[in-house]
């Protein structure tokens, strides 16, 4: 598995704390590495981000980001 980054949440709980981000540079992608970190550590896991150069949307349980928002993470 390869995950770009991880964030947490300023609260520190005991689950749900670590936000993991993908970051795609060329519109044909794929996220299997994110999908494996999801099923392997999801009693932690937040909120899963794949930045990339589409627009903004949600599907799996992923937030798509276009990468001009990178600063409001």
């Amino acid at each position: 598995m390869e995950i770009d980054f991880l964030i947490e949440k300023n609260k520190i709980t005991s689950k749900h704390n670590i936000s993991p981000i993908e970051v795609k540079s060329d519109k044909n992608y794929t996220y299997s590495s994110l999908n494996k970190f999801k099923a392997k550590y999801k009693d932690y896991l937040f909120t899963n981000y794949i930045l990339h150069i589409d627009d903004l949307k949600e599907e799996n349980g992923i937030v798509f980001l276009p990468l001009y928002i990178t600063c409001l993470l």
